[in-house]
């Protein structure tokens, strides 16, 4: 098996990451973030976070389910994204009667923490503790090429030590 050392190997390109708009309310970011859930094997797998865009398509954020939560006030852990059904019937409903929150103001700014394409992965990892992350922008110099998970970095981790 070929040893995975650069984030560059195993990030996400930008263009098969989830996207939202900057102008999106809560409700949609969360109902984008529910169709990119499935379930394999009896475990669920997916996006935890969105990647954000202006008017003009141009990155500008990263949008996690965490900044949900946290802007609805919620202390569950996101289970509700694992559920097959509609946001609009579920619990938090009423969380979002005062969902006049935009993606915008519970961003993350794409260049608040980034990780070099050919870094390496335990660089990364280092880079997700320190700073609290879960998905990282993964840079060219200073255009966007793609998005690494934490689930990627450790993946690629176990692998490192078979």
């Amino acid at each position: 098996m070929a040893r995975v050392s650069t984030v560059q190997s195993i990030m996400i390109p930008k263009e098969d990451y989830p996207v939202i708009k900057q102008d999106a309310l809560v409700v949609e970011a969360i109902n984008t973030l529910s169709v990119f859930f499935h379930q394999k094997d009896g475990t669920w797998f997916g996006f935890q976070s969105l990647l954000v865009i202006n008017n003009k398509g141009i990155p500008i954020g990263i949008l996690t389910l965490r900044s949900l939560l946290k802007a609805l006030k919620m202390k569950a852990g996101g289970e509700q994204l694992t559920k097959n059904r509609s946001f609009s019937d579920f619990y938090f409903a009423h969380y979002l009667d005062d969902a006049s929150i935009t993606v915008k103001e519970i961003m993350r700014p794409i260049n608040m923490v980034t990780v070099q394409k050919d870094e390496s992965v335990f660089e990364a990892l280092l880079l997700v503790v320190k700073r609290r992350v879960n998905s990282l922008p993964v840079m060219d110099k200073k255009q966007l090429v793609g998005i690494v998970r934490t689930i990627d970095l450790f993946w690629s981790l176990g692998e490192l030590l078979e």
